[in-house]
């Protein structure tokens, strides 16, 4: 199994809040309803960066994206898949800042 990890900076003149609650509702309405998520994502996770956080200045992230996939092949098909292209990417850059957010792809190694 392959985890992506996304750290996501939110798009300069949008709030914490409103960075919040598009990721949240709108944003992850999208993800869901895809058929390409579907078939290639197994889970989906967002991690938002807590906002009494922000009291000691600018976080590095505003939260992460956490989504498992069976295999780094899968992976790659889900970001090419051409409903990804037209639905979910440019929707991420109504709420994120794409040059600045990260992404990661990983083996998860449980300790605890």
């Amino acid at each position: 199994m392959i985890k992506l990890i996304v750290a996501i900076k939110r798009r300069a003149g949008i709030s914490p809040e409103a960075f919040r609650d598009y990721w949240r509702t709108r944003h992850s309405a999208k993800v869901k309803a895809a058929a390409c998520s579907q078939r290639y994502i197994h889970r989906y996770v967002q991690c938002h960066t807590l906002l009494a956080d922000y009291a000691n200045g600018e976080p590095a992230f505003d939260g992460t994206a956490e989504l498992w996939f069976d295999s780094v092949t899968d992976c790659d098909a889900f970001f090419t898949d051409p409903e990804y292209l037209a639905t979910i990417a440019p929707d991420e850059k109504e709420f994120a800042d794409m040059e600045a957010t990260k992404f990661f792809r990983t083996e998860e190694f449980p300790v605890i």
